[in-house]
């Protein structure tokens, strides 16, 4: 029982993170370009002949069907991806989210009509707890047919996501206008809602920074001003701004005139500062904040701080408006990342080499065992080939031993299938990593490869480089033992007798 368990556990793991290959063409049916020209059923015909897989999921768990309802590919094409093996009504694609959510998202009630038709499913709930209808209100959906659709096939204006919140909250927080909010006010929502965490619409409205409909909901008479410990106050949605944008200075000076607070920290830890200085570019913003008193130290219920999310995530200039108030260049958070690892693994040299200056424990470990140099392997992508270069000569100039393997006995090997990227193979070639260390679960690279590849390029080049293809698992199973159980392999009619 323990063996099964236990190698089970391991190889869908392993399956889970993708395979790696070298020199395979992308498919371009994950390709959002090609989806944005629209090609007709004969050029889609074609592409799959040419190899090209129309259910394969990429990275982020989206497919054919996903990307081309996404690009605004026509119903025509769609359908016709949706009688292919693979491509069930009902697959779960990115969140947890199958087609119909898609189809919601961009208003394409016609696919959504059709779908259900299929026997697509309305009560499911995504990863984030959304359920159809309020995945469109929260994405802003405007068309309120979708809606009138979800609510005739059994979604409920009672469905409540994660935090508590109901369609008109998660609607408010994207609406350009009133239109959408007086749609679910005439179902029967209360302009006075609250979510679990006691926050209002005036809070989500907030999040877009939009004053003019701020202002016409204090003259509706909603609570503004209360503040309440769980969720804070609109300053913390203001902070946190929409997907991808942040609100200036004039939309926290404007709440400020309403008397809302600034320095403000909730229950879980959250400041303003929090969400800022992961991603607004806004000096301005940030000294504003600073001078209301609030602290880069204060650490969140995950541990971490204004300073961590913006080593992680944003530019140099801010992390130096920061910097002056740390109390510790290496403080770590709950998972034991400090600012030097996260910014190795997410952001770029120069704010590494700032680091570094600035006294980083470049010797630091996390939580799990891991130095930097997984944050650093974890970096790498081919569209940023060469920051990661300037990484590593700046790491290692300052002392890091990449060769040196991990706590739990990964090398450079493991790492780089871990990452499914063939360069990061080269590297440990280069660095001299040895081919044959076994992890502390007792797998070399060529017992984990031979686990997770789609084809035989990474098995046969390990197996080239020295990898010992007679080296077992603690439950004596091969490489070739490992393969013949791997279900892409087989998928894909891979002859393995090369590793007997």
């Amino acid at each position: 029982m323990k063996k099964s368990v236990l190698r089970n556990g391991i190889l869908g793991a392993f399956l889970a993170l993708g395979t790696l290959v070298q020199a395979q063409e992308s498919n371009v049916f994950l390709d959002r370009d090609f989806w944005g020209t629209n090609p007709t059923v004969e050029v889609i015909e074609q592409k799959i002949k040419e190899g090209n897989d129309p259910a394969q999921l990429n990275g982020r768990s989206f497919d054919a069907v996903a990307t081309a309802i996404l690009q605004g590919a026509s119903n025509t094409n769609v359908y016709h991806l949706l009688k292919k093996e693979g491509n069930d009504v009902n697959k779960l694609t990115h969140d947890g989210r199958t087609y119909i959510f898609w189809a919601a998202n961009k208003g394409n009630v016609e696919l959504m009509e059709y779908l259900i038709k299929h026997g697509a499913k309305t009560d499911i709930l995504d990863n984030h707890g959304y359920s159809l209808l309020n995945f469109a209100a929260a994405t802003g959906q405007k068309d309120t047919k979708v809606y009138d659709l979800c609510l005739a096939n059994g979604a409920k204006l009672t469905d409540l996501d994660h935090h508590g919140a109901n369609a008109l909250l998660l609607v408010s927080q994207r609406a350009k206008d009133f239109s959408t909010i007086n749609y679910f006010t005439a179902k029967g929502l209360d302009l006075n809602t609250k979510d679990a965490d006691g926050n209002g619409i005036f809070n989500y409205v907030a999040k877009s920074g939009n004053t003019k409909m701020l202002d016409q909901l204090i003259a509706k008479g909603v609570d503004y001003k209360t503040l309440n410990n769980e969720g804070g106050n609109a300053m913390i949605f203001a902070s946190i701004g929409g997907r991808g944008s942040s609100n200036d200075l004039s939309v926290f000076k404007y709440l400020e005139d309403k008397g809302i607070k600034a320095n403000v920290t909730t229950k879980n830890g959250l400041t303003p500062l929090h969400g800022l200085a992961g991603k607004s570019k806004d000096e301005a913003v940030i000294k504003y904040f600073l001078a209301k008193g609030v602290d880069v130290n204060q650490a969140d219920q995950n541990g971490n701080t204004p300073f961590l999310n913006a080593s992680s995530n944003n530019d140099l200039a801010i992390i130096t408006l920061l910097e002056p108030k740390l109390k510790d260049i290496n403080y770590t958070n709950k998972k034991g990342e400090s600012a030097l690892a996260l910014a190795v693994k997410n952001n770029t040299t120069d704010v590494v080499s700032y680091l570094l200056k600035k006294k980083a424990d470049i010797n630091v470990v996390d939580a799990s065992g891991s130095n930097l140099t997984t944050y650093l392997i974890e970096s790498y992508s081919p569209r940023s080939e060469a920051d990661f270069k300037s990484k590593l000569a700046l790491l290692s100039a300052n002392g890091l031993d990449i060769s040196k393997p991990q706590a739990n006995g990964n090398t450079l090997y493991h790492l780089a299938l871990d990452q499914n990227h063939f360069e990061l193979l080269k590297l440990a070639k280069q660095y001299k990593a040895d081919i044959n260390a076994v992890n502390a679960e007792g797998i070399s690279p060529l017992l984990k490869s031979a686990m997770s590849s789609q084809d035989d390029v990474v098995l046969k080049y390990l197996l080239e480089n020295g990898a010992d293809k007679s080296m077992t698992t603690e439950f004596e199973e091969t490489a070739y033992d490992l393969a013949s159980e791997n279900e892409l392999l087989k998928a894909n009619n891979v002859n393995i007798n090369f590793l007997k």
